[in-house]
């Protein structure tokens, strides 16, 4: 069946065909719009001078005619991503900032495995205020502080800008009396 097309009260062109071509459209319109939404590194495919483009699909009418709505532009900053640089500068900045830093996963509130929570508790028991970055949260940061440390583990500590080590190092210091000297440290930098 050809199709044919009306102009709605919203001024949108509408096709009048079978339900069946209507429903195989919506789906493969909805697909695209997925795509598009989902997974941005399809866009990798996309010569860099092409526009971003996105779909939306209106939900279909009694009728069964849904119709297309226009393209939505996309910002540059949509699909952004970070370089290894960038990553390190920024791990660069929270080393320089925090006088006591745990790359760690999840929270001091809620550690996400085992090790980081031995490397909270352990920095807990001296009653001091440190910052923690949740690793499980930014994938960037993930891999970039093991480049930046040269360690391969997470949690990481840093004191005073120094790395010290995961949660194996920080209970042989905790136990040696070394972690509190360093702490101590760390404090009278903190004032």
């Amino acid at each position: 069946a050809n199709p044919t097309f009306h102009i709605t009260s919203s001024g949108t062109a509408r096709s009048l065909v079978t339900s069946t071509m209507v429903r195989s459209t919506l789906s493969l319109l909805a697909a695209t719009a997925a795509v598009a939404a989902f997974a941005p590194s399809a866009n990798a495919f996309v010569p860099s001078n092409a526009p971003r483009l996105a779909f939306a699909v209106a939900p279909a009418s009694d009728d069964r005619c849904g119709r297309v709505l226009a393209p939505l532009r996309m910002s540059e900053e949509e699909f952004f991503q970070e370089t290894p640089e960038m990553t390190k500068e920024r791990i660069e900045s929270l080393v320089e900032t925090h006088p006591v830093l745990l790359f760690m996963k999840g929270s001091k509130i809620f550690p996400q495995c085992g090790f980081s929570n031995t490397a909270t508790q352990i920095l807990q028991s001296f009653n001091i205020d440190f910052h923690t970055v949740d690793v499980l949260a930014d994938e960037n940061i993930r891999q970039g502080i093991k480049d930046f440390s040269q360690w391969p583990t997470i949690p990481q500590l840093y004191v005073a800008g120094e790395f010290i080590g995961g949660s194996d190092i920080m209970i042989e210091l905790y136990q040696s009396g070394e972690m509190g000297e360093m702490i101590e440290k760390a404090k009278a930098d903190m004032m």
